[in-house]
């Protein structure tokens, strides 16, 4: 049976149109005629599925009229239509898979299914037949040789059609009725198909659109990746093609996703220019080490979902293990009383720009999440009390750049103005392996200035005491925080648990086909020769890992490391801390603001948490922590160290929790011994590691686990 052929008018017209066109101009001419043929073909079979005011049902009849007219060039001399006979012509000479050009009219048929795309998988079998089938075809046309490049092929092809599909968003929904967006990935952003038609520069569609552009990226650096350098020169229509649609990507992200409803286009001058730097960078050598395919990223704490995000925007397969049944590591929520919480007193400054940077990928708006502060309160057992206030939007340059000197006004720190200037400007710098208390004595720092600044800073930034802190750790975060100034130094109080702001992380990473392993802990890193050859985890065994970073705490990592490793020499030379939080609920207000700080107490700092018409819910943390987590014993300390700041206070409830092990000691030889990713891989070849505890310059934080996911490089 013949297909239909309209085909003399894509000759004269059709084959003059769109990118893939315009990028021929740079081929030989017997491959630029073939891939005219070959485009013709692909735009009809696109037309028969476009066509308006055809049923579904028409549509499937003259697609499958084409599948057996593609098998009949394959099988027999039968006579076919113009178009076929060119097609038979071409399939032979080029020895064409026929696999790969059924798939592209089986790609196009899911247009004829009035059928909404459920999953990624589903969408991505589409953009398999649309437009990775149609590079898989023309790398024969091209006369690739290397055994990458159908991965190669198959990878741009996605990163062209999703580029396509955000690019077109809002005309194909308003002109076509069609939205190429999986359901699961439209409920998870909280938009229905009305919100698409009616009001696609919402926030939440925003939101959606800034993930349809990171899994397109995704894909566009994939290929990177997976460009062969041996047939890079016959890659030049398709880098043609390549910089065009990544240009068009990258302009949808300059305007905020704000996707037009015309579909946006690139001028023909601005087509050339791309063009010609295309064929100049195929004529320019490629890097023949590029590392490409799966990492294994093992935990999915802040340190993890960093690194799987990371990487998966740069172009890897990601796999994503994690023991518990939540992401968010030590980062997780609670319900009590009523109230969800954070399972303890997190907080960020408004330095944390690493942490920050997570957040932003995710599309996560951080005010959302986070309250910048106005003031600090200080709050002494004599009932005084002294309030610094943060710096305003509004405040000068000046006021905002030495907000720190506000300090001052604390008891006995007038007098340590000189040093906190010299401090701020790089000066009065600490001696190697000195504490932080044998500095703030050699620079005569008065008592009370110790009591009632350093050592709450110290103990709250570092979950280190004063005489065990090291002293350089100690002024270079003071540095980079509270005298630095501006935003720098103001605490940020989640206003909901962070890890709620982690998990649009899981949608990202399973929209790029990333595979998350949720209660799978890792129980041992197979190595051969200094390298990880498998892993196993108490659910299977896993083998042939390109790379692994391990995201997990610091114990666990000793636990898989061999005895012999330098590694883990260094790793027991680091001292572990403890950090205790409390929960009460009581019928009183005992602080006006967001916070204070309880000046030579145990109890360190208290937050509020929760207010409703009948009672308080606060939080109180004690860093460096001594204390189990035993309630008659907390609720005794809680009522006794209370009563010196606030009287007597009535409890309600109680609820408290000691983090065994949950930071590192921030004294001079745990510092010392932090290492660092290029320390990891020069013992084993394909491990890396990151975690707020690995070297990153700053405390173990929040931060610190952030900035390592930012460090690691593969």
């Amino acid at each position: 049976m013949k297909a239909e052929s309209s085909e003399s008018e894509h000759n004269a017209i059709e084959r003059k149109k769109s990118n893939l066109a315009f990028a021929f101009f740079c081929m030989e001419k017997d491959r630029a005629k073939d891939m005219e043929i070959f485009y013709a073909f692909c735009r009809l079979m696109d037309d028969i599925a476009d066509e308006e005011g055809v049923d579904f049902q028409t549509k499937k009849v003259a697609l499958e009229k084409w599948k057996d007219e593609i098998n009949l060039a394959y099988d027999s001399n039968e006579k076919l239509s113009p178009l076929g006979e060119e097609m038979r012509d071409l399939v032979k000479r080029r020895n064409i898979p026929r696999q790969y050009v059924l798939d592209i009219i089986d790609g196009v048929m899911r247009d004829t299914i009035d059928k909404p795309f459920e999953t990624f998988e589903d969408i991505k079998r589409y953009c398999y037949g649309v437009a990775s089938a149609v590079g898989l075809v023309s790398i024969y046309i091209f006369g690739c040789k290397s055994p990458l490049a159908k991965e190669f092929a198959e990878s741009l092809g996605y990163a062209l059609q999703f580029t396509n599909i955000l690019r077109d968003v809002v005309d194909d929904i308003k002109s076509h009725g069609r939205v190429y967006i999986p359901t699961k990935e439209l409920d998870a952003f909280g938009v229905s198909r009305d919100d698409l038609l009616n009001n696609p520069h919402s926030p939440k569609c925003k939101k959606l659109f800034a993930f349809l552009y990171f899994r397109a990226k995704h894909f566009f650096n994939k290929s990177r990746r997976l460009l062969p350098p041996e047939d890079k020169r016959a890659f030049a229509p398709a880098l043609i093609m390549w910089a065009i649609y990544e240009e068009i990507l990258e302009s949808l992200k300059k305007l905020d996703f704000a996707i037009p409803e015309k579909p946006l286009k690139i001028s023909k001058p601005r087509k050339i220019y791309l063009a010609l730097k295309a064929i100049r960078e195929s004529k320019k050598p490629e890097r023949m080490d590029k590392q490409y395919g799966n990492v294994a990223v093992l935990g999915a704490g802040v340190a993890g979902i960093g690194t799987a995000l990371n990487l998966a925007l740069d172009g890897f397969d990601i796999s994503l293990y994690e023991a518990k049944s939540h992401i968010g590591g030590r980062c997780a929520s609670l319900e009590w009383n009523g109230v969800k919480l954070d399972n303890a007193s997190h907080a960020t400054m408004g330095c944390y720009k690493y942490f920050h940077s997570i957040l932003d990928l995710l599309g996560t708006n951080t005010e959302e999440f986070f309250k910048p502060t106005s003031a600090m309160q200080f709050l002494f057992a004599d009932g005084k009390s002294q309030t610094i206030t943060f710096p305003k939007k509004t405040d000068n340059f000046i006021k905002k750049i030495f907000s720190c000197l506000k300090y001052t006004k604390l008891e006995g720190m007038k007098t340590s103005l000189p040093l906190l200037l010299k401090l701020k400007f790089g000066f009065a710098n600490a001696v190697k392996n000195e504490s932080a208390s044998t500095y703030l004595n050699r620079m005569s720092v008065a008592k009370k200035a110790i009591e009632n600044f350093w050592e709450p800073f110290c103990v709250s930034a570092l979950n280190t005491s004063l005489d065990k802190t090291d002293a350089k750790l100690m002024i270079d975060t003071a540095r980079k925080s509270i005298l630095k100034g501006g935003n720098s130094a103001i605490l940020n109080l989640p206003q909901r648990p962070i890890a709620d702001s982690l998990a649009p992380a899981l949608v990202y990473l399973e929209g790029v086909g990333a595979r998350i392993y949720l209660g799978e802990t890792v129980k041992s890193l197979n190595f051969i020769d200094k390298k990880i050859a498998s892993i196993t985890t108490n659910k299977c065994d896993i083998a042939g890992c390109k790379n692994v970073v391990s995201a997990l705490n610091l114990a666990s990592l000793k636990k898989l490391l061999p005895d012999e490793s330098n590694l883990k020499k260094c790793l027991e030379k680091i001292e572990e801390t403890d950090i205790t939080n409390i929960y009460f609920k009581t019928s009183q207000q005992l602080i006006s603001g967001d916070y204070a700080c309880l000046i030579g107490s145990p109890l360190h700092w208290i937050f509020a948490k929760h207010t409703s018409p009948t009672a308080y819910i606060y939080g109180i943390t004690i860093s460096a922590s001594s204390i189990k987590s035993n309630k008659a014993d907390a609720e005794s300390l809680l009522k006794t160290e209370l009563k010196k700041f606030f009287g007597d206070v009535e409890i309600i409830d109680i609820l408290p929790s000691t983090f065994i092990a949950s930071t590192i000691s921030a004294d001079s030889q745990s510092e010392h011994a932090r290492p660092t990713d290029a320390d990891c891989t020069s013992e084993f070849e394909n491990l890396h590691i990151v975690g707020d505890w690995v070297q990153t310059d700053l405390p173990c934080t929040i931060e610190s686990a952030s900035k390592s996911t930012f460090d690691l490089s593969i």
